[in-house]
């Protein structure tokens, strides 16, 4: 089997050990890589796990780890037998920076600094082998930089998140990985998913899922504003389109079936027109409708006011607020393929008017679009034919599940990871009361690195608390006389 090729516009992972980084391909585009400025042209057309060494702001790539051509070194000292009798001096090592720093301004390749720092420190061959192999480790990082290209993969950007991981609420490997085997999502499936984890949960659900799956995420408004930034990491491309979007507190408009679209547009218009009480009631704006005898004039004027209306100072600002908010948001989204049909429209009239300037985005096309994605996943909800519930998210966790278990189908898996155990404990109590699910499991994982090498095995020292805590249940039908939940 061939190796995959890097192409220009793929995002790939700069990997070594204890450190990684996500790049996005392009030519004539520099990064900086451990404080170096470097180029990415040379990694167009290099198979992925290809290994570069960055030799004065350039990826020379290399066929061994730099670590094997220092076995030379290695083998030459003769080690001692303890390090009872070392002390640690600034006066061990003859060589000083500015010596190191000439010698890489000259040019000279990080191994033979290595060689050359051997050679004038006075404690190395006093030192035992694994104190030696531990000095050449420390050493080669430092002098030496040597990077893996990798494609990107769930584990490694777990390891990107691993120096911050509030953003993904503190979830781990281990965590992660039971959360996906007990969700029992597979290819086809049919997933609500409620995720504050940058996207990764969204992303491994996704890869499970297939072309055939439908995911949708319920979010906390209908601003659409989340943040999906794994995604765009392992670029999914036409698999984005099976996600949707819905907002959490239009959940219980699905259980009244009078309730349509129109109620989501006039709710949207109250969120749009609530500052607007700073304007006085008794001067209209001209389009507006009349109130009715009797009511209060002040809520009603607001809410029928005409937003395209043009005579009311307020109105113009407004409109430069959602245009700056739908930038935002636009920014904010993966570019998809709603987002590639839009520009081309706009180049269609850019070419039939000869204007050449950068117009701003159609923002009622946008609109409309993210309405009809919203009414396709009210659907998928009311439906109630979902396969798996996944929930990972920084809010409480208690009414949302509540909430979508009126949307379940029977015998559908549910998973709900809270870094804290207090919530998990009330859902379990609420759904074991009310008789909702059946195989209920709280737990939480215990996972401990541990450092293999000859003759000197043991666990790793540093380690993360905890990896949060998952509950775990499958749906069951009630009978009609069981209290509601």
């Amino acid at each position: 089997m061939e190796p995959q090729l890097i192409n220009e516009g793929d995002q790939v992972v700069f990997h070594r050990e204890g450190w990684s980084r996500v790049f996005q391909i392009r030519k004539k585009r520099q990064v900086y890589l451990d404080k170096t400025k470097l180029d990415v042209d040379s990694l167009i057309g290099q198979p992925y796990g290809s290994t570069f060494e960055v030799d004065r702001g350039k990826l020379v790539k290399i066929e061994k780890d730099a670590s094997q051509a220092l076995s030379i070194c290695e083998s030459s000292s003769s080690p001692g037998t303890d390090n009872r009798n070392l002390l640690d001096l600034d006066s061990n090592q003859r060589m000083s920076k500015e010596d190191i720093m000439k010698m890489k301004d000259e040019g000279i390749t990080g191994q033979k600094i290595i060689e050359e720092l051997i050679e004038n420190s006075e404690t190395f061959k006093k030192k035992t082998e694994f104190s030696q192999a531990k000095y050449l480790k420390k050493k080669t990082k430092k002098h030496i930089p040597v990077f893996t290209v990798m494609r990107p993969t769930p584990r490694l950007i777990l390891e990107i998140f691993s120096k911050d991981p509030s953003k993904i609420c503190y979830l781990r490997a281990d965590s992660l990985s039971q959360l996906l085997s007990y969700s029992n999502v597979m290819h086809g499936s049919k997933v609500a998913l409620v995720e504050t984890c940058q996207g990764l949960v969204l992303s491994c659900l996704l890869q499970r899922c297939g072309d055939a799956g439908k995911i949708v995420q319920l979010i906390p408004n209908s601003t659409n504003a989340i943040c999906r930034q794994v995604m765009d990491y392992l670029g999914f491309g036409k698999f984005k389109e099976n996600v949707y979007t819905f907002p959490l507190d239009e959940l219980s408009s699905l259980n009244d079936a009078s309730c349509s679209s129109n109620a989501r547009t006039e709710v949207s218009q109250t969120k749009a027109t609530e500052p607007c009480n700073v304007r006085p009631a008794a001067a209209p704006v001209e389009g507006e409708q009349n109130v009715t005898e009797g009511s209060e004039p002040d809520a009603q004027t607001e809410e029928t006011a005409d937003p395209d209306s043009n005579s009311s100072p307020y109105v113009e600002e407004q409109d430069r607020n959602e245009a700056a908010e739908d930038d935002n948001i636009k920014a904010e989204e993966p570019r998809g393929e709603e987002d590639v049909v839009m520009d081309d429209t706009k180049a269609e009239r850019d070419a039939k008017t000869g204007d050449k300037r950068s117009l701003g985005p159609n923002r009622e096309a946008q609109r409309q679009r993210r309405e009809a994605r919203q009414q396709e996943a009210g659907v998928i909800i009311k439906e109630k034919q979902f396969d798996s519930l996944v929930i990972a998210c920084k809010y409480n966790p208690m009414p949302i599940l509540l909430k979508m278990l009126e949307f379940m189908r029977p015998s559908s898996s549910v998973v709900v990871y809270c870094q804290y155990l207090e919530p998990l404990v009330e859902c379990y109590t609420s759904v074991k009361e009310n008789h909702a699910g059946l195989q209920l499991k709280l737990s939480e994982t215990w996972f401990r690195e541990y450092q293999i090498l000859p003759q000197r095995t043991h666990p790793k020292i540093n380690m993360s608390g905890t990896g949060g805590f998952l509950l775990t249940f499958i749906t069951s039908q009630r009978s009609t006389d069981s209290k509601k939940l």
